[in-house]
């Protein structure tokens, strides 16, 4: 009977010590999202970026087996990529992303569309900053990672956000434009009113910017 009450504490502290860790992690989690949620995307300041950046990083050091912090890190890190002052630069910023991406997807082992999706953002932003020469490589690892995402989960608004940026930003004698963009757009729009985030620091981005950019196809 000793024994099995001594074991039985035993299990509750240890649980009560997961719990609390779990907890600081889902604290530090959300604050840091908090930061990120506040960047003005129109502006992708890369100092403010790399502030958040390093926060994810941290959180990632200290949670060894947690994919979130390295997913999101790469997330800031894409947005970088947009806003550097070169191609040179904003390479550097995105080879840092997927770096943290293909960490994320080891973490997960297994295909996950938010991964995927963050994978197509990631050559979506390699191909804006040199279409004429990038088109061929990074369009087809855009569109590969874009209909994996929805062999995962079709129902992912961030799929068609992407999908509706693309076309949007693409000249209308190569198929985009706002009449080809906005199907998309109103599809992520319509996607997002519905969709449920796994956890309060699961992905939720990308809601804002595609009703913006729906605004513009009207």
């Amino acid at each position: 009977m000793k024994k099995l009450l001594t074991t039985s504490l035993l299990t509750l502290l240890s649980l009560a010590s997961i719990f609390a860790q779990n907890e600081k992690y889902v604290e530090a989690m959300t604050s840091s999202i908090a930061l990120l949620d506040k960047v003005d995307k129109a502006k992708n300041d890369p100092v403010e970026l790399q502030g958040i950046a390093n926060r994810f990083e941290r959180i990632a050091t200290a949670e060894t087996k947690e994919w979130l912090p390295r997913y999101y890190a790469a997330y800031c890190y894409t947005l970088m990529g947009l806003s550097g002052n070169s191609i040179v630069e904003k390479d550097k910023y995105l080879d840092k992303a997927d770096g943290l991406i293909k960490e994320s997807e080891n973490l997960v082992g297994k295909p996950s569309d938010e991964i995927l999706i963050m994978k197509a953002y990631a050559a979506q932003i390699r191909l804006a900053a040199d279409g004429m020469n990038r088109w061929q490589k990074y369009g087809a690892l855009f569109a590969e990672n874009i209909e994996a995402a929805k062999a995962v989960n079709a129902d992912n608004p961030r799929i068609y956000y992407l999908e509706g940026s693309s076309l949007l930003f693409t000249p209308e004698e190569y198929g985009g434009g706002k009449k080809a963009a906005k199907p998309f757009l109103e599809k992520a729009v319509a996607k997002f009113a519905t969709f449920k985030p796994q956890s309060s620091i699961s992905p939720q981005w990308g809601k804002m910017e595609a009703e913006w950019m729906l605004s513009q196809t009207n």
